[in-house]
């Protein structure tokens, strides 16, 4: 040990708090886990940012997530915290100590405990470390008291170490070495493309466009965080106006050009009445007065194809069939449609109507108006960064193909 040696960046403190945070996804939780005021985890996990001069969490759907470079710094912090436990329950099942190593030892304090153990002498290892012998004494004094075990004897020759204070310098070593390579793992994440795409999922037929541009990502830019997920129109709107998702793909609504949110067109879909194959209604040609005669799975009240779904009725002065299944996700809905004698009013391309999941079928009935258009909607305030318009790009291009192929509409 000496004074060459290059110190940790983050405190056991600090640690601690990043994996607080990251584990229970916020704030609030983390510090009642801590036993600490969220005011006082806030600066912690500030402090520890502006030692790394990186940001280590964002705002997401579930809460506070990792950045990129918070997700490295995690890993780190949880493989301390994890050989932090281990040697204190190691320490207490050999009766080394009589009361738990406390999980807020500080290096200052492992490091004194060290410098004793390699020096022999307390007024040497104060000059190691730079402080006074009474700063030695009272911290070795503290931590004895706090393992209920005295960690030196005294000699005619100075301290000799007794084995618990030989574990917790080596236990310092192995807590240090873990920790020092996680400057170099940030400094080669500097020049990578990192950042984060979320995207919100409303229910229509290519959505696995997505994962395969999220795919393509992957192979390009291995550093970038990337997340999708189902939902309502309202519900992932709300996500994205608060900054939790970046992106929603889905059924446009065609905002106008002072609103918050911004739309870019990709394709039209068609909404389509969807049965299992030997439904009645899938036999021949219905009239929208058969059709209400059916039970049906359509989106919740308030979405688009809701509305359009009571319209179809109200226009020709039937009352709307009743709908005993509301369901938002689209392949969930085809598995109902499958498992029961429901109709179902989903949007579909021309590609996906061509090639339906076995034992479904389109029935054969003209909806009037039916085609809508399918895009990406964003903030306007926050733009794309540089990975989420690489997401927008790639999917647009997937689009263009399919409509370059005779897949889209015109």
């Amino acid at each position: 040990m000496s004074h060459a040696e290059v110190s940790p960046r983050l405190s056991i403190r600090e640690v601690r708090a990043i994996l607080a945070v990251a584990e229970q996804r916020g704030f609030s939780r983390a510090a009642q886990a801590l036993n600490i005021s969220q005011s006082s985890l806030s600066r912690t996990i500030h402090r520890a940012e502006s030692t790394l001069s990186i940001s280590l969490f964002q705002r997401g759907w579930s809460g506070a997530e990792p950045t990129p470079e918070g997700e490295v710094v995690r890993q780190h912090c949880a493989r301390l915290v994890a050989e932090l436990r281990r040697e204190r329950e190691a320490l207490l099942g050999a009766g080394l100590t009589t009361l738990p190593l406390p999980f807020d030892v500080t290096w200052a304090d492992l490091d004194c405990v060290s410098a004793v153990v390699q020096t022999g002498k307390a007024t040497v290892a104060a000059g190691v470390l730079g402080t006074s012998q009474s700063h030695v004494s009272r911290t070795l004094g503290a931590l004895s008291v706090r393992l209920g075990v005295s960690l030196f004897q005294r000699t005619g020759g100075g301290l000799r170490a007794e084995p618990v204070a030989e574990r917790l310098s080596a236990l310092r070593n192995r807590l240090r070495a873990l920790m020092l390579p996680l400057n170099e793992r940030l400094d080669r994440l500097a020049g990578e493309v990192t950042g984060r795409v979320a995207v919100g999922m409303t229910p229509f037929c290519e959505q696995e466009r997505i994962t395969q541009v999220f795919g393509e990502l992957l192979v390009a830019y291995p550093q970038l965080h990337l997340s999708a997920l189902t939902g309502s129109y309202v519900m992932l709107t709300d996500a994205l106006r608060r900054g939790e998702i970046d992106l929603v793909v889905g059924l446009l609504r065609e905002f106008g050009e002072d609103d918050e949110l911004v739309e870019i067109p990709l394709s039209e879909e068609e909404i389509t009445v969807l049965a299992r194959s030997d439904h009645p209604c899938a036999r021949q040609f219905v009239s929208m007065e058969d059709l209400a005669l059916q039970t049906w799975i359509v989106a919740p009240t308030g979405t688009p194809i809701r509305t359009y779904f009571e319209s179809l009725f109200l226009d020709i002065g039937q009352t709307p069939p009743v709908q005993p299944c509301e369901i938002v996700t689209f392949h969930l809905a085809e598995s109902m449609v499958r498992e029961s004698q429901s109709l179902a009013l989903l949007l579909y391309s021309p590609r996906k109507v061509r090639a339906l999941p076995a034992g479904l079928v389109r029935v054969p009935v003209t909806l009037p108006d039916n085609r809508r258009r399918i895009g990406i909607t964003y903030r306007r305030s926050g733009g794309l960064n540089f990975a989420q318009q690489k997401f927008a790009d790639g999917l647009a291009q997937r689009f263009a193909v399919d409509s370059a192929n005779g897949d889209g509409a015109n």
